[in-house]
């Protein structure tokens, strides 16, 4: 198989590089003939070329409602799998554990990266990690007209979160009276060690809108309900073995860890359920005929239950072992009561938004949005006894979460005359994190029955920033980009609690402060109509998020545990030269060079020499790469387009005083390639089919880069290809097929992915 995919992938690096030579002929071709370009370019993937886009400094990748129909996209997090640089983790719809992390960011620093919905943050910097993803949930494929992403921390109006880069979520409001109605179907069969479950699952999404004079609306239901694969699998080490108890298991799995260790596999959480449910209201009003104001509310509420725990062990009688002294491959392991555990969440959160916005013909543009999102109810309730008995209730844990942020930006711009036109603008930003989390000792988890606090913390952050800059378009060819960003941070409120022996013992944690100031600088060349050269260089500070700066625990005594007052915030000097060519009036090609130079990167680490483990600064981090795009509407042929990227980046520790022996080695979760490519075949309005392929080279999960065997745990390369049919069979009624890693492939990125997946769809409009 790995010949194979060998194979696969030099035919992959053979059509980039045929595509680029049929670019360059056409280039010469067009040059000729001196073709004059249309105001607007719309490419394979939908992709819109404008002059909004070209003036801003920084890359800009976009995707619109077209591009997004021709992917199979169950919710919003899909319609980012191919966009070129970025990365979106994965594990099965409706998880809420779905990072997008852009240009050689580690997928657990989800703070590296803003993801904004009509103008609404819908980031998660509650924390920085997997968990901590953007909410995708608030916003479906179907309503979406356009997304954008901005590579890099080059625009003043975006903060130091945006060092990664910005995703910009446009959704559609409606101008006259329409109706969808969108039903999903799917299934896979999952099968690793000795798993083997039939998934399936689907989603079901339904929508009223209509404009009645100055006001447009929009309902919105979704609906999923899908099992879950195992993400993870109970295991032990050899080395943790001891003499034997004379009580022999059968049925483990011998197996291997990413650092090549010798380890057993004992079983799964097994099959689990999820169910969500989202609903949505959008409401405009048109003012005047240039101000609108807008209010967007959303709710979603979902339930996850693990309540079939799966161990592969049988004892001498073949009953199943869940717990006690067992002698595995002659030597004894103690398997804790809570090894297997049953578990069920529900979760609810809300999310409210109001923005005005101004554009008038006098050149003056204002927007202003203020925005609150809440966790109403987030209750995870696990067994802590011995299955199967522990699934009617018993002793376990109460984990009771309340979080949220509230946001407020204002921005304005206006056209200055003067030595060429200037478009001067200038803004203001508030957010507010807040976490009040408890984790509860149970005396029936089922009942959520709870007699201590085992750990309770709290926290905030709040940012306040001004903004100014300055987009001077000097002349046809030339454009230079100015701005400057001055946040000031604060983390306070926080403290952690716990009960002891004579009672609630509770110690706050000091508070914290910062202010810094990002200056950004960008330069654009236009050649001629065709070419663009753009080189942007900017400083940015990412400040630690609420989970970071209070990580840790409390003892009984009320010293806290693993905290790190000191940490600092992330310092990054970041760079890009990017190359553009537009080709004909349907695509573009783009070079881009990239570097970022992190001082103080935020990371989970053990130091060295005091042996403990939080959030610590790494001295130093360089990130360079190049990435290559394509994308062009007809190529070769009538009706075939073509989207593919190749990315190619090294993240190099430099200096890391608590980690010595990290020096030098590649940064965790980043890899040296990714290539894309998204072939698109469509001869008319009614039927199309795509093929699209998605590789990434090996990863490393930890700092000294010594777990390089890859497996559940680590970190796997990967060539994946995925395809979807579509035919419409009258004017509002279309129907589609669609297959994910079409061979079936097993990697990993710590959890196991999911395996092929078929889709099937129909959508109706009116």
């Amino acid at each position: 198989m790995r010949n194979v995919l060998k194979i696969i992938l030099s035919a992959l690096l053979g059509l980039l590089i045929s595509t680029s030579l049929a670019m360059a002929e056409e280039i010469k071709k067009e040059e000729k003939e001196e073709t004059k370009l249309e105001e607007i370019v719309v490419t394979v993937t939908g992709k819109i070329v404008d002059e909004a886009t070209v003036n801003m400094p920084a890359v800009v990748e976009s995707l619109t409602a077209k591009g997004i129909e021709r992917i199979n996209a169950i919710d919003t997090s899909d319609v980012f799998k191919y966009m070129p640089g970025s990365y979106l983790r994965k594990l099965y719809p409706g998880s809420t554990n779905r990072p997008l992390v852009i240009r050689g960011n580690a997928s657990f620093m989800t703070a590296r990266t803003q993801v904004f919905t009509d103008g609404i943050q819908i980031s998660d910097f509650l924390g920085a990690g997997n968990s901590n993803a953007p909410k995708w949930q608030m916003v479906f494929p179907q309503e979406i007209e356009k997304v954008d992403i901005i590579y890099g921390p080059f625009s003043a109006a975006l903060s130091g979160n945006s060092i990664s880069g910005t995703a910009m979520i446009t959704t559609r409001f409606p101008q006259k009276r329409e109706i969808e109605a969108d039903a999903t179907y799917f299934y896979q069969n999952f099968h690793e060690y000795k798993t083997d479950e039939d998934i399936q699952g689907y989603s079901a999404y339904g929508s009223y809108g209509d404009k009645l004079g100055r006001l447009s609306f929009m309902l919105s239901y979704d609906r999923l309900q899908t099992d879950i694969q195992p993400i993870s699998y109970m295991a032990k080490k050899a080395s943790d073995g001891g003499a034997t108890v004379g009580n022999p298991v059968t049925g483990w799995v011998l197996d291997f860890d990413p650092q090549g260790n010798k380890r057993y596999i004992l079983g799964s959480p097994g099959k689990q359920e999820l169910i969500n449910n989202t609903f949505k209201i959008k409401l405009a009003y048109d003012l005047t005929t240039e101000s609108q104001i807008r209010f967007i509310c959303a709710f979603w509420d979902s339930t996850q239950n693990a309540d079939s725990p799966e161990t592969y062990l049988r004892d001498s009688k073949g009953n199943p072992v869940y717990s006690g002294k067992v002698d595995i491959d002659g030597v004894s392991y103690n398997l804790s009561s809570s090894t297997f555990t049953y578990q069920k969440s529900e979760k609810q959160d809300i999310s409210y938004g109001l923005t005005y916005s101004l554009d008038s013909s006098n050149g003056l543009k204002v927007s202003a949005t203020v925005s609150f999102y809440e966790n109403v109810k987030d209750l995870t309730l696990t067994s802590g006894t011995t299955p199967p008995q522990s699934e009617n209730g018993g002793s376990g844990k109460v984990a009771d979460n309340d979080s949220g942020w509230y946001t407020a930006d204002l921005k304005a711009s206006y056209y200055i005359k003067w030595t060429g036109l200037h478009t001067m603008g200038a803004g203001y930003h508030f957010d507010l994190y807040f976490t009040d989390s408890e984790t509860w000792n149970a005396s029936n988890w089922k009942s959520d029955t709870r007699t201590t606090l085992s750990l309770g913390s709290e926290g905030k952050t709040q940012t306040d920033a001004l903004f100014i800059e300055d987009t001077w378009d000097i002349s046809d060819q030339w454009a230079v980009y100015l701005g400057g960003r001055y946040e000031m941070w604060e983390g306070y409120d926080g403290a952690k609690s716990t009960d002891g022996s004579s009672g609630r013992v509770k110690t706050e944690i000091a508070d914290k402060n910062k202010s810094s100031f990002s200056p950004k600088f960008s330069t654009t060349f236009k050649p001629t109509e065709n070419w663009r050269l753009r080189y942007s260089l900017a400083l940015a500070e990412r400040y630690p998020t609420v989970g970071e700066l209070y990580y840790g625990g409390i003892n009984a005594q009320g010293v806290i545990q693993n905290a790190n007052p000191d940490l600092k915030p992330e310092k990054a000097l970041s760079k890009d030269f990017t190359i553009t060519r537009t080709i004909g009036s349907d695509g573009e090609t783009r070079l881009s060079f990239f570097q970022d130079d992190i001082q103080d990167a935020i990371n989970s680490q053990t130091n060295t020499y005091t042996n403990v483990t939080n959030y610590q600064n790494v001295d130093e981090v360089r990130t360079r790469g190049i990435e290559f795009a394509v994308n062009k509407r007809k190529f070769l042929i009538e009706g075939l387009g073509i989207f593919t990227n190749l990315a190619w980046t090294e993240s190099k520790i430099l200096r890391n005083d608590n980690v010595p022996a990290s020096v030098g080695k590649t940064f965790p979760r980043v890899p040296d390639w990714r290539i894309k490519c998204v072939l698109d075949y469509a001869p008319s309005d009614q039927w199309f089919v795509t093929l699209a392929g998605h590789y990434a080279s090996r990863q490393f999960a930890t700092l000294d880069n010594s777990d390089d065997k890859g497996g559940y745990g680590g970190i796997d390369d990967f060539l994946v290809f995925d395809t979807r049919f579509s035919y419409r069979f009258q004017k509002n009624l279309t129907a589609t097929l669609g297959v994910d890693n079409i061979t079936d492939e097993s990697y990993h990125v710590s959890h196991p992915y999911p395996r092929r997946n078929y889709y099937a769809n129909l959508n109706y409009t009116f």
